[in-house]
Formats: structure tokens, C-alpha cells, sequence
């Protein structure tokens, strides 16, 4: 889309505590040298707006920079006249001051869609102005006695001789240049340093950070669980109801010998019972201004959730292993080292009709069984294992080995998967506007449910000091 910058003339401001400035926004008849070429403008040419407050005022046209409101238009054959109100901001303090002290007394009008023919604009919309430096037309200068000059001044700076002459362009004669070299040796010559008559500019006087801009990297890394290796070897079934309930067959009928010859058969019969447990809850809720959504980014309410997520993978894993360790059956004596645990493990699941899926180690244990030399690891260890480092995890024919920072040092739990029951239900997310308190309100709520349905099939083995047997000491010759 074309836009058209045209430059008018600062005519007055109030007295000194006004902060409102009166320009002509745009002169008619007059040539004007603009971004799209020097262009002459007339009456009625272009629409106005119907909302003062759709008009933007900025310097020098950057829209990053606003400096205040229109507060009036006028229109009439000489041209189009605007009356301003400076921002109380830094900023626009800063606008007015330089108006006032001949610094920035131009303005240049901002036309949308203009149509020019043969050098004349014949339509087009105005849209806002810019405060500017450098006027495009002759007259666009301040006159100082609207800014409150005293008669004793204005007599002064008629008898001064100027610089250079009205008009003329702010450039050093050739006589008022100097060589920086010969500037520097006589100051070197006379004991002073050129330094001593300059004031030092320096990065840290741009604290508003006008031309050394902040570099914008985006969001910084931060480390995140998103899996739950001991949850997803468990694997997670449905969760559709509060309280859980199971059957358990006591299975106590069962044969025995018998003498044949119509001796009397034995007997016996079993019985069932019914068993409950409770699911519990986490949650999370937050009442999120409106500003941050209809001002900054909506996706603030998906980030939370995901904050949420996280939080409840990296709980439910650990709180999941926990409960594990807790209702496992603890096996005393025998092995202590991992190796002779893991083979008494799988021969005691075997002789219940289980199999072994997963191992969980304390930390140290973990330690010594990564770090296994290959000639002292067991064939199921070292042929057929996958070792993931990052993920503190071992998975070696099917079993999954993996480190727990809460156990305690020397402790190994060793079990079969089928043995706990772990149910989740789907994420109850839930949002409402809050509208006495201008906000919108988010929760996360999630359930989830364990029970151990075989204790034995859990094995816990504690006093573990090494990976594997110490070698044996051969007897001295």
C-alpha cells in the first residue's frame, strides 16, 4: 500500500504549561518535496477521518515511537490545520521540549492510497503525522514569540550577528574546520589533553536503549521430563470411575492322591472375595488476566497446560516406582551383588509362574552395572543389551534395568509388570470466563489409580554392595 509524507509548518503553542502544539498540517498550492516526489495539494482532495483517536502521531514516522494525540482538524482554503497534545511520557516530554527550543518544529502529514496526476494529489486519506526535523516546505519554522520569548530577548537576537543567514543551510565554513593532529599536539604541547574539553559519550548513557537495541533470542532451554519409562514398561490402562474394584479366586481346591478301590475321594472348595481401591486426583487451576490474552498472546493458556503435563509426568513416574517399592515383598539373605540378585529373582518368578520385566537399582548399583567389563558381564547383559545413557536405563533381553534415585543405597527391586495394575484417566481440562474480575480461568485435573494385585511376584533385596562375586583368591603357593 502507497503512503504519502507531507510536511507542514508549527504555528503556536500555548503558554508554557500546555502541552498541546498547533500546526499547518499541510499547506495548499505550495510545492512539497516528498518520498513519492514533490507534489502539490488543494482543497478537498483528501477524506478525513471520522475518529480523531484513529489518527497516529509519532516521530519521524515510526509507528515503535508515539508522541501523542490529534485533538483537532480544520480544514479551509489556505489549508489543512491540526492541533496536537503531547504524551506526558519521556518521549513526548521530550517531543515538546524540542518544539519549543527550534529542534523539531516540522510535521509531515501521512495520506494512505494517495492518487497523484501530473503532480497534484487528488485523493487520498489521511491517517496520522510524524514529527520531523527537516520540513519539506520554506516556512515551516518556529516563531519564537509564541513560545513566550520576552521583548528584552527578542531585542537581543535581533542585534546578534547569526551564524549563517536565514535559510541557508547549518554547514561549518572552511575556516571553522581543524585538523584533529595539529588539535592534539598543541594540546600535548601545552600539558592539557584534548579529552579534558569533550564530555565522554558512552554505551551506558543509553539507558533508554534508544540506539543500542536488546537482542531478542526467544525462549531459553530449560530442561523437561516428557517420558515415563517406568510407566510406560507398566503400561497404563483406562480410568473411568473414583473407586477401582477387582475379584480375587482363592484357589485353594485342589487334587491329592487317592487310594483308588472305591475308596472315598477327597475334597475341598475355594472361595472369592471382592476388592476396592481409590483413584486420586492432581490438579492445577489459575485465573489468567485478560490483558495477557487480548494484549499479548494467547497461547499462554496452551504453555500453562503444557507446565501442567510436565508436572504430572515427572510426579506420576516417581510416585508410580515409589508405591512399587513399597508393596514389594522383601527377600532377606543370599546374593549380594546384582548379578546373583537377578538370577535368584528369576529363578523364585519362575517357580511362581511369573517372569522377570523390570530391575530398579539405587544409584551406586546403577553405576557399577554400566561400567561392567565385558568379560565380567553375564551373557544376558552383554549380547543382547541396549544402554541409554541419558535416560539412566538398561535394556538388556527385554528386561528394563534402570536406576532410582529414591532408593536407598544397596537396594535392588526386581518384578513382573502384570503384577500392578496402573490406571490413568483422560485430562479434565476446564475453562470460564471470569468477568467481575476481567479474567479467564484454566484447571487441569487428571486421576490416576495403582494397586499392586500380587505382592509376591515384587521382589525387594536389600545389602547389595557389588555388580557381581568377587573373584576368588587363589591360596598362596
Amino acid at each position: 500500500m502507497n503512503k504519502l509524507n507531507l510536511y507542514g509548518q508549527l504555528l503556536a503553542s500555548e503558554d508554557q504549561d500546555s502541552r498541546e502544539l498547533t500546526y499547518q498540517l499541510l499547506p495548499y498550492g505550495e510545492d512539497g518535496f516528498t518520498n513519492l516526489g514533490k507534489v502539490k495539494a488543494s482543497h478537498g482532495a483528501l477524506d478525513f477521518p471520522e475518529n480523531l483517536e484513529s489518527l497516529q502521531l509519532n516521530l519521524e514516522h515510526d509507528y515503535k515511537k508515539p508522541v501523542g494525540k490529534f485533538t483537532a482538524l480544520t480544514d479551509d482554503e489556505n489549508g489543512i490545520f491540526a492541533t496536537v497534545r503531547l504524551s506526558e511520557t519521556s518521549r513526548g516530554n521530550d517531543a515538546l521540549l524540542e518544539a519549543r527550543e527550534g529542534l523539531r518544529t516540522g510535521i509531515s502529514i501521512e495520506i494512505d492510497e494517495p492518487i497523484i496526476k501530473a503532480g497534484q494529489i487528488i485523493a487520498g486519506r489521511i491517517t496520522g503525522a510524524g514529527l520531523v526535523v527537516r520540513p519539506a516546505f520554506e516556512n515551516a519554522q518556529l516563531i519564537a514569540e509564541d513560545f513566550g520569548a520576552s521583548e528584552q530577548d527578542s531585542k537581543q537576537m535581533e542585534n546578534e550577528t547569526p551564524l549563517v543567514e536565514q535559510g541557508a543551510p547549518l554547514t561549518a565554513a572552511h575556516s571553522d574546520k581543524a585538523e584533529l593532529g595539529q588539535l592534539t599536539f598543541d594540546a600535548m604541547r601545552n600539558g592539557t589533553s584534548l579529552q579534558a574539553a569533550l564530555a565522554d559519550q558512552l554505551a551506558t548513557d543509553d539507558a533508554g536503549k534508544v540506539y543500542i537495541k536488546d537482542q531478542e533470542v526467544g525462549e531459553l532451554f530449560e530442561n523437561r521430563k516428557t517420558e515415563r519409562p517406568f510407566v510406560n514398561k507398566v503400561g497404563v490402562k483406562s480410568l473411568t470411575s473414583l473407586v477401582l474394584t477387582g475379584t480375587r479366586k482363592n484357589r485353594t481346591f485342589a487334587v491329592t492322591d487317592w487310594a483308588g478301590n472305591k475308596v472315598e475321594l477327597p475334597t475341598g472348595k475355594f472361595t472369592t472375595s471382592r476388592e476396592y481401591w481409590n483413584s486420586k486426583a492432581k490438579a492445577v487451576a489459575v485465573d489468567i488476566g485478560m490483558e495477557l490474552i487480548e494484549f499479548g498472546d494467547a497461547d499462554v493458556i496452551a504453555d500453562l497446560y503444557e507446565q501442567a503435563v510436565d508436572s504430572y509426568v515427572e510426579q506420576t513416574e516417581d510416585e508410580l516406582k515409589a508405591a512399587v517399592v513399597a508393596g514389594a515383598t522383601a527377600v532377606t539373605g543370599g546374593a549380594t551383588n546384582v548379578i546373583d540378585v537377578v538370577s535368584k529373582a528369576a529363578e523364585t518368578l519362575n517357580g511362581l509362574g511369573g517372569r522377570m520385566d523390570f530391575v530398579l537399582l539405587s544409584p551406586e548399583l546403577y553405576s557399577k552395572i554400566v561400567n561392567l567389563k565385558t568379560a565380567d558381564a553375564p551373557y544376558w547383559l552383554s549380547g543382547q543389551s541396549t544402554v541409554d545413557i541419558s535416560g539412566q536405563r538398561v535394556t538388556a533381553s527385554g528386561i528394563v534395568i534402570a536406576s532410582d534415585v529414591d532408593l536407598p543405597a544397596g537396594t535392588v527391586v526386581i518384578g513382573d509388570v502384570r503384577a500392578i495394575d496402573y490406571r490413568e484417566s483422560k485430562e479434565f481440562r476446564y475453562k470460564a470466563v471470569d468477568l467481575p474480575r476481567g479474567g479467564v480461568d484454566i484447571s487441569l485435573i487428571k486421576f490416576n489409580a495403582t494397586k499392586i494385585t500380587d505382592a509376591g511376584s515384587i521382589l525387594k533385596f536389600s545389602g547389595v554392595t557389588d555388580a557381581v562375586a568377587p573373584a576368588p583368591v587363589e591360596p598362596a603357593a
